[in-house]
Formats: C-alpha cells, structure tokens, sequence
C-alpha cells in the first residue's frame, strides 16, 4: 500500500480493526482472518493480504510463524486519530512508493488541481507523468481514502480538495515544539523536517508555501493552534500562496505553536 502499489481494499478502518484483534494478544493469521472475514459470508474474494500487509508495512503488526502480534505500543490504537499520528510519523520511510510520490505530485499542482478533472480516478494518467511513476484509477481510489484520512485533504465525492491542517497538526506536535516560543520560519521547517518533506520542500528555493500547505496553515491559525507572524526587517520569508480574497498577511518570518 504505501512501500509499492496503493490498493483500495487497504483501507484504514480495516487496517485499524485488524490491529485491534491482535492488541492484547498474538493470533493465528487464520483466526484474525476469520474474523475480519467470516466464513459463514461465502465471500467470493478474500481482501485480507491487502491489509494484512499494509499493517505489516507500517510496523503496526509483525508475523512470525503466521501469527500475528502488536507492533506498536497498545496507545498507538486508542483510537483512529491516534493511529493517524503514528502513521504520519512513518510516511518519511515510503519516498519511492505510490502513496508518498502521488501525494507530493497532487500538492505541486497547486490551486490549478480545482480546476481540471473532480474525479481522482480519472487523473491517473495526469498522476502518472507527474509522479513519474505507473498509476491507475484503482490505486488513486485507494490513494483518496487514505489523502483524507491522514490530513492532506478534505472529501468532496470523488475529490480531494487540498488543505494539509490535520496533517501539519500532527507533525508539528510529534516535533515537541515550546508552547508560545517564537520560532524563525527557518527553525520552524526545519524541526517539522523529514515528516514535512512530502508537502514541502525547503530546497526547491522558491519560499512559497503551495496552496494545500497554506491552507492548512491559515486553517491552523483561525483554530487557535499556531500563529504566523510577519516581523519587518527579518531576513528569512516565506509567503503564503496568494489567494485574492485572503491577501491579507502572506509573508511569514515567525511561527508560535499556541497549544
């Protein structure tokens, strides 16, 4: 799912009730299976490896003698928000595959993304020359539940409009920022570094913050979460992307993390 080939049956639910099988105990393959797919269903196709190993790739679980244990401390699966977290922590380790290379690509589209195609299953071959990679339709299916569940995007029917909040949110708190310390946006970027590589990139030189990222950068400070500053006369700028209607403070010098 994330190390090669995106497939839709590896869904987080799916993932997250398999991990939660084995959360107190290590289980037989066969049991866990029987339990995520019921015999007594007659179920034509079985999508259980698909999950299976998507859970395996994320170190979520480990197989050993087809059993299966916990991977990760049992905090981890409190909830879905708190596998989100984990998981974001770990897309750094997945640059070559489908998942990390789509995402970046979708994000470098910038604001034209909302005016071409609304269907992220017909842009696999736009994904495929921008990526650099084969893409099809079901691996962008795939790629749209999981954009939305870790906090690239939001759902519109079969579209992913960009807005990186929740994603931004949760690197920045695995970053252990000082709450209400000012920090250069240099220090900023580079202590929410490699997680934030997938949506920024520090060295492309342009200091424009792409139109996902900005979003989820304004929706973080309207939410009381960070505060962006604009202080004259310090050297090291960004700009936000330029949207008309909120052209108001689009250079960023400093960043507060307020909560």
């Amino acid at each position: 799912m994330f190390r090669d080939k995106m497939v839709t049956p590896a869904i987080p639910e799916r993932i997250y009730a398999l991990c939660k099988i084995v959360e107190k105990e290590a289980v037989s393959t066969e049991k866990v299976k029987e339990r995520m797919e019921p015999s007594y269903l007659n179920q034509k196709t079985s999508y259980y490896s698909d999950y299976r190993n998507a859970a395996e790739e994320l170190q979520l679980i480990t197989i050993t003698d087809n059993v299966l244990s916990l991977g990760v401390d049992p905090s981890v699966l409190k909830s879905m928000d708190t596998m989100r977290f984990y998981i974001n922590g770990q897309l750094n380790r997945f640059r070559e595959g489908q998942f990390y290379k789509v995402t970046k690509a979708y994000y470098d589209m910038g604001e034209s993304i909302l005016h071409g195609e609304q269907n992220v299953a017909n842009m696999a071959l736009v994904m495929t020359e921008r990526a650099g990679i084969p893409v099809d339709s079901m691996a962008m299916r795939a790629w749209r539940f999981w954009a939305a569940y870790l906090g690239f995007g939001y759902l519109q029917d079969m579209f992913v409009i960009p807005n990186a909040d929740t994603f931004l949110q949760d690197i920045i708190k695995k970053a252990d920022f000082e709450i209400n310390k000012r920090y250069s946006i240099a220090s900023f970027l580079e202590k929410i570094r490699p997680y934030a590589d997938i949506v920024i990139d520090p060295s492309s030189g342009s200091k424009i913050f792409n139109f996902g990222v900005s979003n989820g950068l304004r929706t973080l400070q309207d939410a009381g979460f960070i505060k962006m500053e604009h202080i004259m006369d310090e050297k090291d700028t960004w700009n936000l992307y330029h949207i008309n209607e909120l052209s108001v403070n689009e250079i960023v010098t400093n960043i507060i993390v307020l909560k």
